[in-house]
This record gives structure tokens, C-alpha cells and sequence, in this order.
């Protein structure tokens, strides 16, 4: 594990079950149907009440922060790991946040579980959250998490909370 991505659900009101549930039904695309099927996932879900709920093991990898398109940033951080047939979902443990309206602000008890996952996390894997502790807005440029990327300053305390 070289990093943590932090997310927002991007559905406002969904509880981490309903998340989890909608990404186990991706199980069940065919490729019959012509629909292009998807892939969508993260090893952790922050309720609106501080639940944390674990839905991939943290040595099995994520889909939640690939893309056609890094940023220079991500680039120069993940390496090869940014190319066509690679992810930094490889290498990276996934954090999304549940949140209420559709400006993206968690929740006080959403948030503050959070910072206490990521700090668990980054102490376990030995992560230096300033270095390593990026929204998914710094790997593909993607308004994710919203709230931390409209509000950088608060992202910026985040990062120093851990």
C-alpha cells in the first residue's frame, strides 16, 4: 500500500450499505446486453453516524480511483502504476465518505471517523499522510471528494489532523 484515496459517495443521503450493495450488483453485468459494463468499489465506507463499513479486504484492490487520464502529480508519485494497463488502484486503500446534500460536506461524525481510519491506516502502513493521503480530485482531476476539493483549506486541516 503506497497511499489512501479519500472520496465522496456522490449521492447524497445513501448510507454504506445502499453503496455497498449497488457495487456488488455490478457482479452481475453481462456483456450481452451491449450496456459497457463498469467497475466500482472501495474498501471502506464512513456512515453519516461514524460507522465504517469494510467491503474489500485491504489486500485486495479497489476500483475506485482508475482513469484514462492522471494528473502530472499522480504521475510523478505512482509511476508506472499510472499506465494504460495499470491503476493506482494496485496500490492504494479507498476511503469514501457518505454525505448528506449535494455539496459533498460530510457529516462532524462522518468526518471524524474518517480521520480516524486514515490515521489507522497511514500508522499501519507506515504512510506519511502529507505525502500520501490524496483525494481522488489530485489522481485524476475528478470533483472528488466535492467538499475537500471546493474547500481546500479544509482538506488542508484534514491532512494536518491525522
Amino acid at each position: 500500500v503506497m497511499a489512501i484515496v479519500v472520496h465522496y459517495l456522490g449521492n447524497p443521503e445513501q448510507g454504506p450499505r445502499g453503496a455497498r450493495d449497488y457495487w456488488e450488483s455490478l457482479k452481475t453485468q453481462d456483456d450481452a446486453d451491449l450496456k459497457p459494463d463498469i467497475s466500482a468499489s472501495a474498501h471502506y465506507i464512513v456512515g453519516f453516524h461514524g460507522e465504517i463499513l469494510r467491503c474489500i479486504p485491504e489486500d485486495e484492490k479497489a476500483f475506485h480511483c482508475g482513469g484514462v487520464f492522471y494528473t502530472p502529480g499522480a504521475k510523478a508519485f505512482f509511476g508506472d502504476y499510472c499506465a494504460p494497463d495499470s491503476s493506482p488502484n494496485r496500490v492504494t486503500i479507498g476511503v469514501e465518505l457518505c454525505h448528506p446534500d449535494w455539496t459533498g460536506k460530510p457529516a462532524e461524525k462522518t468526518r471524524a471517523a474518517a480521520l480516524e481510519l486514515v490515521r489507522d491506516l497511514c500508522d499501519r502502513y507506515l504512510i506519511n499522510p502529507r505525502r500520501a493521503v490524496f483525494r481522488h480530485f489530485d489522481i485524476t482531476g475528478k470533483d472528488c471528494p466535492r467538499w475537500f476539493v471546493a474547500h481546500a483549506d479544509e482538506w488542508a486541516k484534514f491532512i494536518e489532523s491525522i
